[in-house]
């Protein structure tokens, strides 16, 4: 009995271990210079240079685009929640589509671009999206 003990124990430890990393590596964090670009993960946070602004990769929170593989009327959108923490440690959340900008702090987000582009009939996982951001000065 107390042989099956530990190996439930050994069991529990590991897989707390392994959560642990996996919430460590969703919470990244990426210094970005001003006006450049930057590619994160959900849960993966860009820090500007020289700013007390940080803005992290939430969420898709709509995917509609058209498969790749597939002819269709409309192009569809997709929409992603991202998190922005400024200097007074307020954090707003923001839904942008592809192609659109927030401003914030005296910073611009544009939502650039989001991989992977849908295939035919596969979901893609939530852990696999990827978003690349600019965040540059508003002029």
């Amino acid at each position: 009995m107390r042989g099956l003990s530990m190996i439930r124990l050994a069991a529990l430890l590991t897989s707390l271990a392994m959560a642990g990393c996996a919430t460590a590596r969703s919470q990244e964090t990426t210094v970005v210079e001003p006006g450049g670009d930057v590619t994160l993960a959900p849960g993966a946070i860009a820090a500007v240079k020289a700013a007390q602004m940080k803005v992290r990769f939430v969420a898709v929170t709509e995917d509609s685009r058209c498969p790749r593989d597939v002819t269709c009327i409309w192009a569809g959108e997709v929409k992603v929640l991202l998190e922005i923490e400024q200097a007074s440690k307020v954090k707003s959340r923001v839904e942008l589509r592809e192609g659109a900008s927030t401003d914030a702090g005296g910073y611009r987000v544009t939502l650039v671009q989001v991989e992977p582009q849908r295939a035919d009939s596969a979901r893609i996982a939530p852990q696999d999206y990827r978003v690349t951001l600019t965040i540059g000065r508003v002029n």
